[in-house]
């Protein structure tokens, strides 16, 4: 779950001034059904202390400045809101708390449902009895949370899914549920990508991919599908390349094209693929090869 993310909102101005516009699912990621805003805070106050079952909001102090204390349980984080050109974006069953408010602080809150009372959960103690029986139960399918900083072009995105700023996606793209993609990857059309799976930062994922359940993706790990890459040559043989359900690929690694990295099995960061990995089986160094 993701507790809170910080937003840059685009400016425009002149010698006249600045002015900020926002625009549902564009500059945030859902269509805006409510606005309000809080000032004239006493000194000291705390507001906020309150859950959502399923509500998403954007907060801004266009004046002054406060913090978000936020909680989903298991975790915490505090953000400091002190720039009108920086929101705050807030996901549902998350606990918050507002406070240091500055005496001149105006702080406006967009939220993508209308005001009701029963989407609110107001009692930390109930906040937690609620997270323990829903992690009891099937896990509740949301819609995919995308960054307004990313450049996402495809529409086959699964529930629960998390996409971060810079992230980029072509048009052809599969994405499957509850997948976690973090800032600065990238994804050609001819990818599919199954549930569960956590890409991290850096990953470029080209055409010919295919990628299982569960995967792990650490950190730059490259994928290529050219065995033999020309400047402009588009008559290349796309080579496809597979991994399979739960494999982790280490930082770093670099895998050739055409392999398959089977079930469940492990690159050591940093380590060159050039042939099949079997299920199970971990690898590591240049050219891989198996630890056992």
């Amino acid at each position: 779950m993701s507790l809170g993310l910080l937003v840059d909102l685009d400016e425009h101005g002149d010698k006249r001034g600045t002015l900020i516009a926002i625009e549902g699912n564009k500059d945030i990621p859902f269509d805006v059904k409510r606005v309000y805003y809080m000032y004239g805070t006493k000194s000291g106050v705390r507001r906020g202390g309150h859950a959502h079952h399923d509500l998403q909001q954007f907060a801004i102090a266009v004046s002054g400045s406060c913090r978000f204390l936020l909680d989903d349980g298991t975790s915490k984080a505090d953000f400091m809101l002190d720039r009108p050109n920086r929101g705050l974006l807030v996901s549902a069953v998350v606990w918050r708390e507002i406070v240091d408010f500055s005496s001149d602080c105006v702080l406006l809150v967009l939220a993508d449902k209308p005001y009701h009372e029963d989407s609110y959960i107001r009692n930390y103690e109930e906040f937690l009895k609620f997270l323990e029986g829903r992690s009891r139960s099937k896990p509740v399918n949301h819609a995919p949370m995308i960054s307004p900083l990313a450049d996402v072009k495809t529409t086959q995105i699964g529930t629960g899914t998390q996409i971060w700023q810079f992230v980029a996606i072509l048009p052809g793209a599969q994405i499957g549920s509850n997948c976690n993609i973090c800032a600065h990857v990238f994804i050609e059309d001819d990818v599919i990508i199954g549930d569960d799976v956590t890409i991290k930062n850096g990953v470029s994922l080209f055409n010919g991919l295919r990628i299982g359940n569960g995967v792990f993706i650490g950190p730059n790990a490259a994928f290529t599908n050219d065995r033999n890459p020309r400047s402009k040559n588009r008559d290349h043989e796309l080579r496809v390349t597979r991994i399979l359900d739960g494999a982790s690929i280490g930082a770093n690694a670099t895998i050739l094209p055409g392999v398959t990295i089977g079930r469940r099995a492990m690159v050591g960061a940093g380590a060159v693929v050039v042939t099949d990995v079997a299920d199970s089986q971990t690898v590591v160094g240049n050219p891989a090869r198996s630890t056992s």
